[in-house]
């Protein structure tokens, strides 16, 4: 069965690029039955086709495609958004595992949103990540932010202000949090790339990223950071001296 999809652009030039290349890679998987220049034509026409995807656009004139989610209650579709500026609006699109497309869309880039898109829907579960997102950019990287992590079976939400630390384990990361460890299917260096704009998360060593506000004491000996649950995490001496370290713990 095809994924019934509709592209919401403003820009007819972007609706015929993604058309194309749904065609020219997709034909046998995924069919467009529309194409729509603003967020009421979407409406009307998901109203209409109850689409299995929207291709939808951050930035248009009238209303923006952030817009688009709050008529519904409940998201009976999924979205990939599309846009043509990195705003901080992406990491709460990416926190919440939704995808996206930046302008101009390539290929590879296309291909991979696709992928992703079919494994979201071969293992659905229970996150309303469309809530997610829209509280993801109300909280952007507040004590409220929540992320949602990847694993085998599907998602875990993890409240940032929760995260003790983060471990590398080969192409995996644990998570360490005050309830529980959970083993995401992210790599290190993405959970590092999302973390690392919050202003409590400090990396520490090549496999160890820490929340400043779980350390507990330094053990200079060893150099070592003893967090609250009692985990000693190593430092690299590499990157830090005592004196650099007592200054990234308590700026």
């Amino acid at each position: 069965m095809k994924i019934k999809a509709i592209i919401v652009d403003d820009e007819s030039h972007a609706r015929s690029l993604l058309r194309n290349l749904c065609n020219r890679y997709y034909e046998d998987k995924i069919e467009i039955i529309e194409e729509c220049n603003s967020v009421s034509a979407a409406l009307i026409s998901i109203k209409k086709h109850s689409p299995n995807l929207v291709f939808l656009d951050i930035q248009m004139p009238d209303q923006n495609g952030f817009e688009l989610l709050s008529h519904f209650d409940t998201i009976p579709f999924e979205i990939i958004f599309t846009t043509a500026h990195k705003e901080f609006a992406i990491e709460a699109i990416r926190n919440s595992a939704i995808d996206y497309l930046i302008k101009s869309i390539n290929v590879q880039d296309f291909k991979a949103a696709i992928d992703r898109l079919n494994l979201v829907l071969e293992k659905k579960n229970s996150i309303n990540r469309y809530q997610l997102l829209s509280e993801n950019i109300a909280n952007q990287f507040t004590g409220k932010q929540q992320i949602a992590f990847p694993t085998k079976k599907g998602f875990e939400v993890i409240k940032v202000n929760k995260i003790i630390f983060c471990e590398s384990e080969g192409s995996y990361t644990y998570i360490h949090t005050t309830d529980k460890i959970h083993h995401t299917s992210r790599s290190f260096k993405e959970t590092c790339e999302l973390l690392l704009p919050a202003a409590n998360f400090l990396k520490v060593h090549r496999s160890f990223l820490i929340n400043r506000e779980y350390v507990e004491n330094f053990k200079s000996d060893e150099f070592l950071l003893e967090m609250t649950s009692g985990d000693k995490i190593p430092v690299s001496d590499k990157s830090f001296n005592k004196k650099e370290l007592i200054d990234a713990i308590t700026k």
